[in-house]
């Protein structure tokens, strides 16, 4: 963090995701069902004790979510201050932290990291994924949301990572696959939706791990 973190060009990253275009989701309806409809539909049947981190979270429509299935150890990430505020609302504790940057937490803290829309937004994001793995545990899960394909050409002021990330080529998503697979995450799930926009859906584990997904949707890649 502290090799970019004062730069001009971060500078300009920040004020492009915070002001520019720092939209609310709960602003939108069909963002907001599209994220309630994500998380009821993969946390359902997951164990309500299980540790949480919502990276980037947002405004906190997921953070309801996860309240409104009862999970109680979920934690959210924004360094938007405005959503943080919003998100705090949830009764989950939000921390106003860069998502590059997680060095507050211990390694190996969380049973799932969920990202929703949020990865295509890094500045650097192979160390927001290195931070994830850091914090995920050893048989832990990334549950991973991503515009797909990102062909909008508009969002390469803001979704910069899209290129890095291979959601802007249409290859049944070979290029994030492999993305995570050479930053030290295998997929386990991969699947397709439309409801909100085309997305690709993904559960990870750290490589090296066989052990059970947990989750009730057929492996897919």
């Amino acid at each position: 963090m502290k090799s970019f973190k004062k730069t001009k060009a971060y500078q300009d990253y920040v004020h492009r995701q915070v002001v520019e275009y720092g939209s609310f989701e709960s602003e939108s309806d069909l963002w907001e069902e599209g994220q309630k409809r994500f998380v009821k539909m993969f946390f359902s049947e997951e164990d309500r004790q299980k540790t949480i981190l919502d990276i980037a979270c947002g405004d906190g429509v997921g953070l309801r979510q996860f309240r409104k299935l009862g999970f109680n150890r979920v934690v959210g990430v924004e360094f938007n201050p405005k959503k943080k505020q919003k998100a705090a609302e949830t009764g989950y504790r939000v921390y106003g932290w860069d998502m590059h940057n997680l060095c507050r937490f211990r390694a190996k803290t969380f049973d799932i990291v969920y990202s929703s829309h949020t990865l295509e937004h890094a500045y650097d994001i192979k160390k927001v994924v290195g931070e994830i793995y850091r914090v995920l545990k050893d048989d832990g899960k990334l549950v991973v949301v991503l515009p797909y394909p990102d062909r909008h050409q508009f969002n390469l002021k803001v979704h910069i990572a899209k290129k890095v990330l291979g959601t802007d080529r249409d290859d049944d998503g070979k290029s994030v696959v492999r993305f995570f697979y050479s930053n030290g995450l295998r997929t386990v799930i991969k699947k397709y939706d439309y409801f909100r926009e085309p997305e690709i859906w993904l559960v990870l584990k750290k490589r090296g791990k066989n052990l059970g997904v947990g989750f009730g949707i057929r492996t897919n890649g």
